[in-house]
């Protein structure tokens, strides 16, 4: 019976993980480049963005348009991002798994 229940618990975990991934953002296309289309960068110079937190995100690309942070690879990817295409790739990439 405890074996069942795991095994239930397991199943269910593993499709709500599937039934909540957020599809890939249109934005997201430009940041594929050098992060990876899941957010999985296989370049050591390029985070990994799969499986961070959305605000976590959400707080990087705000600093990057923002001007608080700098880095002349992302600014100029940033400064034309609104609030809503920020929290969508923060949802999408916090959706990934990371490898």
């Amino acid at each position: 019976m405890k074996k069942l229940f795991i095994a239930s618990i397991t199943a269910a975990l593993l499709f709500s993980a599937s039934a909540h991934s957020a599809e890939a953002p249109a934005v997201a296309a430009s940041c594929s480049g050098c992060h990876g289309a899941d957010g999985n960068s296989v370049v050591p110079n390029f985070p990994k963005l799969a499986g961070q937190h959305a605000a976590y995100i959400e707080k990087q690309l705000k600093d990057f348009r923002g001007g608080f942070r700098k880095d002349a690879t992302m600014a100029p990817f940033a400064k034309n991002l609104t609030d809503e295409n920020i929290k969508e790739l923060g949802a999408f990439y916090a959706s990934q798994p990371a490898k």
